[in-house]
């Protein structure tokens, strides 16, 4: 080889070294500025969940307190969780707005009382009226049956004086013939001008004979028709419009309603306006305030000294708690002490809002009521296939993803990309996150870190990578 040849070998590899040299420390500057991230592959796992809320300690039954509605208070002694002793003095009403309140009742039960008595009187005028046209109208029908009866006899009487007179009339014709003045040619065929005028008499009587008949039967038609209007008015007059008794019960019944919440009113006036508790308690719940008016509603809800206690705590959404399950109690006790024990739970309801509202039994325990505690339950979940770091969650307009490294060809070789996952979250806690998503398997790598902000299709450098556990 000549030695212009061996210098132009050298020479190019020298070039190639120092190309190889550029090369690996753009390599480096280009990796050195990279995004570093963490990663971890998804693992299969179950999560145990806590869920503390605040209870409160009630008595299993409440009693209430309660007088007439719209008195003023002028008075409250008692507050929520103070005890009282049977007859003690738990508020006061106003007295001269009581005494106001007791004349308005008194007016209105008078009131009544007026127009009730205006009613009877009203009821009885109207019953005189009653009884005044129920008797004319039976007096018109007496005297309407007498005139029809009357006016039958005549029309009997009539008929039979025509019957009578057609059958001396009849006899006649007879006897006449007999005499032989008249022949039976005669009578049936004989002289014209005899015979015509013995039958047109003979016709006229049988004619009146029938007329008088008519008459009677119309009579008796009449009778019928003028008795059936006059028995009509008998019954109208019977049943004119009147107060019926309901009316006035109705209106005794609020009477005497009245008169019993006058008496009670009276009865807190001559207690100077004081009410008195009935029984040892505790006030559960003062609903009263001084110068606002009672409702109708127990004034101040209490429980006795001697009741059974109960835990009562709500639990949001629709935790799978059971009947006789342990749940865990913590409560402060007076002196710095404090309670950690558990309950079971002794009743569940499920609420309209979806919560859970359970009930534990408070017996044996040194707490108050109206205290709270707290009330704690711990429950494992299904076994989810695909757990990763709630830290890898990311949100975008309320769609959850995460980011997943994946090897890519670049022009530097073989380089770490990437890339958004959109994911569906089935459980989560603080820590770890239960995902699915149709692109993720057990080999993916989440990324969990990174020194600087990412963005889709950003090249990255891996700098940790641990299998989920």
């Amino acid at each position: 080889m000549s030695k212009s040849k061996k210098y132009a070998v050298i020479g190019f590899g020298i070039f190639l070294g120092f190309m190889a040299v550029c090369t690996v420390i753009a390599k480096g500057i280009y990796r050195s500025r990279l995004p570093k991230v963490t990663t971890q592959a998804p693992y299969s796992g179950s999560f145990s969940h806590e869920i503390k809320v605040d209870g409160v300690v009630k008595q299993e039954q409440e009693y209430g307190i309660f007088v007439e509605s719209g008195l003023r208070v002028s008075t409250v002694v008692v507050r929520n969780g103070a005890y009282f002793e049977e007859g003690e003095p738990l508020f006061q009403v106003c007295i001269d707005d009581l005494q106001e309140i007791i004349d308005e009742k008194e007016l209105e039960i008078n009131q009544l009382r007026s127009i009730r008595k205006e009613s009877v009187q009203t009821e009885n005028d109207r019953k005189q009226k009653q009884q005044t046209a129920a008797a004319r109208a039976r007096e018109d029908y007496d005297n309407a049956a007498k005139e029809a009866d009357a006016r039958i006899e005549a029309c009997t009487q009539a008929l039979e004086a025509a019957k009578q007179e057609l059958s001396l009339y009849e006899e006649y014709l007879e006897d006449f013939q007999a005499d032989g003045n008249v022949s039976g040619e005669d009578v049936e065929g004989g002289d014209s001008t005899q015979q015509y005028n013995l039958q047109e008499k003979r016709l006229k009587l049988q004619q009146n004979v029938k007329s008088c008949n008519q008459e009677l039967e119309n009579a008796k038609r009449q009778k019928d028709t003028i008795l059936q209007a006059a028995s009509r008015a008998i019954e109208d007059a019977a049943s004119e419009g009147s107060i019926s008794s309901s009316a006035y019960e109705s209106t005794d019944l609020e009477i005497a309603h009245k008169e019993k919440k006058l008496l009670k009113l009276k009865e807190l006036k001559e207690a100077e306006g004081w009410v008195y508790s009935e029984s040892a308690g505790r006030v559960i719940e003062c609903r009263i305030a001084v110068g606002k008016r009672t409702q109708d509603e127990a004034g101040i809800l209490y429980a006795l000294d001697d009741g059974e206690k109960v835990i009562q705590a709500v639990f949001k959404g629709g935790i799978g708690l059971e009947l006789n399950e342990e749940l865990s109690l913590k409560a402060n006790q007076e002196g710095g002490t404090r309670i950690n024990t558990s309950v079971a739970v002794a009743y569940l309801e499920k609420l309209e809002n979806g919560d859970t509202l359970a009930e534990m039994s408070g017996e044996g325990l040194d707490i108050n009521i109206g205290q709270t505690v707290e009330v704690s339950c711990r429950w494992q979940t299904e076994n989810y296939a695909a757990c990763i770091p709630s830290l890898c969650i990311h949100d975008e307009e309320g769609a959850d993803y995460v980011y997943v490294a994946e090897e890519r060809e670049g022009i530097l070789g073989t380089e770490w990309k990437v890339r958004k996952v959109f994911v569906t979250i089935l459980d989560q806690t603080d820590m770890m996150t239960a995902v699915e998503s149709a692109e993720i398997s057990g080999d993916t790598k989440i990324v969990v870190t990174s020194t600087d902000d990412l963005m889709n299709g950003n090249v990255v450098r891996l700098v940790g990578d641990r299998a989920g556990s």
